[in-house]
């Protein structure tokens, strides 16, 4: 019997929140790929799960959630669409693909306008940190965090180190001492490809010695 996959179950390979964001569909490689986020409520399972906004926060909006479920079905519509803009950019910018990088750019450049729009300042008594201001009906709000998560991401970092998982198109930031990580996760998308690369040599190597005899 198969595992029911849900937020619960979702493996975490990631220490950047915009690629976690992205990997919340199991497999962008495949046309059957499951989606983790099936409702606005899975979605914020998601943000629970990745503290992504405090508990109270989270609690507020699934209230409104349930108050208003129209919204919040087109709430997630655009969450997806967002997700799916950043899954394009992040894989263009992993593969090296200028062109895409270039088509995709503005949209993601709204996307940051936007999400800085709702930045504010704070000062806690010793310093001053950067937060967002969030509107106590906008269930979008949270998703703004990924969104500068991006920005950090492509700034503060080698874009050589941005990759994607060749087997399932999770995307990722290569923190490994040498920068040679190629997997999501190496003990799964790793072994996975190698046993399959191990079965097909062996397949080839019966299939000659057939022809040969």
């Amino acid at each position: 019997m198969a595992r029911k996959r849900t937020i619960a179950t979702l493996t975490i390979d990631s220490s950047v929140l915009c690629c976690n964001f992205v990997n919340t569909v199991s497999y962008w490689t495949r046309a059957d790929r499951h989606d983790y986020l099936g409702s606005y409520g899975d979605f914020l399972d998601w943000c629970r799960k990745l503290e992504v906004s405090s508990p109270e926060r989270l609690d507020v909006l699934n209230r409104l959630a349930l108050e208003q479920p129209g919204e919040a079905e087109r709430a997630l519509h655009q969450i997806k669409e967002i997700r799916g803009l950043l899954h394009g950019f992040i894989s263009a910018v992993a593969r090296q693909d200028e062109e895409e990088q270039a088509n995709l750019l503005p949209a993601v450049n709204r996307l940051l306008a936007e999400g800085s729009s709702k930045q504010r300042l704070l000062y806690t008594g010793d310093r001053f940190v950067l937060d967002q201001s969030e509107a106590p009906d906008d269930l979008l709000a949270p998703v703004w965090k990924t969104i500068r998560s991006l920005a950090d991401l492509l700034t503060q970092h080698g874009l050589e180190r941005i990759k994607e998982c060749p087997r399932c198109g999770w995307v990722f930031l290569d923190e490994t001492k040498n920068g040679r990580r190629r997997w999501c996760n190496p003990q799964y998308c790793g072994s996975t490809d190698k046993m399959m690369r191990y079965n097909e040599r062996k397949r080839n190597s019966l299939q000659q010695n057939k022809t040969s005899q």
